[in-house]
């Protein structure tokens, strides 16, 4: 069986690229552009392994996603990965997060991630 990672970055390049090397590899991958849309996709009963996470999004932002994943029954226990470009962030990472990667990354690097999570 597939793990399935759900992928949420406002950066479509990226986000699409990590998504179709992931189902190259096995992986059932899914690129959302915003959270508020992949919360949604949740909420309507997908439950992928793992969530990779972009932290610094327009309107929606990792921590709030965190935040609406923890306060969500069901979606509290599904591992998220935290994907970051930022190397000097004030807040601490959300609790919910498992890992933290920082952008860029080395794709081996990412799928220890994954599979570990």
């Amino acid at each position: 069986m597939s793990k399935s990672v759900l992928i949420i970055d406002d950066d479509i390049d990226l986000a699409t690229t990590l998504a179709e090397t992931l189902r190259e590899l096995g992986y059932d991958a899914t690129p959302f552009f915003s959270g508020r849309e992949a919360l949604e996709r949740l909420a309507a009963g997908e439950r992928p392994g793992v969530i990779l996470l972009d932290l610094m999004m327009p309107k929606m932002n990792g921590w709030k996603v965190c935040d609406e994943l923890s306060a969500a029954p069901g979606l509290g226990e599904i591992p998220v990965v935290i994907m970051t470009a930022a190397s000097n962030i004030k807040q601490p990472m959300p609790t919910h997060a498992r890992e933290v990667i920082n952008k860029p990354f080395e794709l081996e690097t990412l799928l220890r991630t994954i599979d570990a999570a």
